[in-house]
């Protein structure tokens, strides 16, 4: 059952409800009220008769009209009546003889007809006098039909209208779902683009929330898209030159042996740097996911520890400037963007001064006395697989600073570029200092 018809038959089902619980409250109270007032007119017959008593004129016309009469003896027997059908008294009626101005009230069926009948006590028998409920039922029969027309004609116009405003409030879903079942179906995120609903309501947040997710969808398939088309592209580098190295080894399987040497030196070279580029393009493609929790560190020492193993590699020395900024991260994402930081530094600075590194204030900058960064190429130095012509010739997949990058958005922080006085180039992350300890809230 769908949530339109639901609400429409709930509409219609209070609507009813509350119709009929008006409809019997009103027909009890006018039941009441017409009974009561039937009474009323037995009580002023009932005065005649207490005057008359078993006299003859009590069976006379005029104050009697439209009332019928009977008249009991003491023994229960019936004196005179012009009841439509004779009626013997009952326990309660035999009850009232010789008790002189006691009463009761009982309704009877007498022939076809349903009576009011009230019964008064005398020394010697009792009178009863009824009256036909013949109009008062007519009018509670009509009121009944009345109730059943209003119940039914109010139960029918809250089911359709109850369908107007179902069909209203449930529209926007009806095009929320409509749109993700052709996303589904063809595959096509810009469909959502024509479905975007405004407002404040919990719909307009729940299409508002719809866009933001499809918008999300489309921004990683997209870098889905770019990571495979620049994963390509990257890796046929290395792969034709491994094959070029093979095609010559087995073309000319008579080459002298410091030339062989030499081929085969040169596609261990680039099966290393496949590798790498893949080990990279697999930890971009994850999303660089690290299930350690953020903890407080201080940078000096992760930037130490990452100089030491710099060293240890390269064999070029790294100078260490730190101050004793803390900060909450994954120490291990932190490892790797100061590893990268280094190893790009290694890579572009041909000379044999050391490689510095200085922390301030959450900032970390490696200077390095390479070339420098031509400032074309330095908003795009962070890209993923983005290579300037100068680096083009050096190992390397141009995925590390990309990495260096993510880890500071991750994080609340950013990246940086900048030339070095003095020849070279800056490069850096900053990222949000803690001054006393506060347990992560991530």
């Amino acid at each position: 059952m769908s949530l339109r018809l639901r609400i429409a038959l709930l509409m219609a089902t209070l609507a009813a409800v509350a119709t009929i619980a008006v409809g019997a409250i009103s027909y009890q109270t006018t039941s009441s009220r017409l009974l009561r007032a039937v009474d009323d007119s037995l009580v002023d017959a009932t005065a005649v008769a207490t005057a008359r008593r078993f006299d003859e004129r009590l069976f006379d016309s005029g104050p009697f009209d439209g009332v019928v009469v009977q008249a009991i003896l003491k023994d229960g027997s019936v004196l005179r009546s012009n009841f439509p059908k004779q009626m013997k008294p009952n326990r309660e009626d035999l009850k009232l003889i010789g008790r002189a101005g006691v009463t009761n009230f009982r309704s009877t069926q007498l022939g076809r007809a349903e009576y009011r009948i009230r019964s008064i006590g005398f020394e010697d028998g009792i009178i009863q006098i009824g009256r036909p409920l013949v109009e008062m039922n007519a009018v509670l029969e009509s009121l009944r039909l009345r109730t059943l027309l209003l119940v039914t004609g109010v139960t029918l116009a809250a089911g359709a209208l109850g369908a107007v405003v179902a069909g209203r409030v449930t529209r926007p879903l009806r095009v929320l779902t409509d749109a993700a079942s052709e996303i589904e179906s063809t595959g096509r995120l810009e469909l959502a683009d024509g479905n975007r609903l405004e407002g404040r309501d919990e719909v307009g947040r729940l299409s508002t929330a719809f866009h933001r997710m499809i918008g999300a969808l489309a921004r990683s398939r997209a870098d889905q898209r770019r990571l495979v088309e620049d994963a390509g592209h990257e890796l046929r580098t290395p792969v034709t030159s491994i094959r070029t190295g093979l095609d010559t080894l087995s073309r000319y399987p008579d080459l002298p042996a410091d030339e062989r040497a030499e081929i085969v030196e040169s596609m261990r070279a680039e099966a290393s740097e496949l590798t790498s580029l893949v080990n990279e393009v697999v930890q971009v493609a994850s999303g660089e996911v690290d299930d350690s929790a953020p903890e407080q560190v201080r940078i000096g020492d992760v930037v130490t520890a990452a100089a030491e193993r710099s060293q240890r590699r390269s064999g070029r020395q790294v100078l260490v400037q730190s101050d004793d900024s803390d900060v909450i991260i994954r120490r291990g994402q932190l490892e790797r963007a100061v590893s990268n930081l280094l190893e790009n530094a290694v890579k572009f600075d041909q000379t044999d001064g050391p490689i510095e590194v200085t922390v301030v204030d959450g900032r970390i900058s490696v200077l390095d006395r390479g070339p420098g960064i031509p400032i074309a190429d330095q908003p795009l130095v962070f890209e993923r697989f983005h290579r300037s012509a100068t680096a083009r010739t050096l190992p390397g997949s141009g995925l590390g600073l990309s990495m260096v990058a993510s880890t500071a958005r991750q994080h609340g922080g950013e990246v940086f570029v900048a030339d070095r006085d003095g020849g070279g180039a800056v490069v850096g992350l900053t990222l949000p200092v803690v001054r006393s300890w506060d347990p992560p809230s991530v």
